[in-house]
């Protein structure tokens, strides 16, 4: 290799298998992921959770920013399992919170929006 060649294959250059392309740059799209690539997965579609075409990281959960089917995305504030409104799960789905309509019972909900039920999602004692 001579500088400023980052790469040389020899006849492989520029090749879909090879890492460098034809001027002996290392290039994006070969597959493997080089110093100034944040990945490189050889389809490099932008895809949801895969790579761009540019080989820069393209949408997923966990990136702080609501892409395809996510509910939600807090980026490294989601948790494993948080209850409460205004929160998001590791799986960008909206963590489950009194008044959502669904009965928590692993939370301590003994209702959720039924008549008799207070803003604590327990039932009202009625004297």
């Amino acid at each position: 290799m001579k500088a400023p060649e980052q790469c040389d294959e020899g006849a492989a250059n520029g090749t879909p298998g090879s890492r460098c392309d034809g001027n002996c740059k290392k290039k994006c799209g070969n597959g493997f992921k080089e110093d100034n690539e944040q990945c490189d997965d050889g389809k490099n579609d932008g895809s949801y959770g895969t790579c761009n075409p540019d080989c820069t990281l393209a949408g997923y959960c966990g990136d702080g920013v609501k892409n395809g089917n996510e509910q939600c995305d807090q980026g490294n504030q989601n948790q494993s399992d948080p209850y409460g409104p205004g929160k998001c799960t590791k799986t960008c789905a909206t963590a489950p919170y009194c008044g959502d309509g669904r009965i928590q019972t692993a939370f301590g909900e003994a209702c959720d929006g039924s008549p008799g039920c207070d803003s604590m999602c327990q039932m009202l004692i009625i004297r």
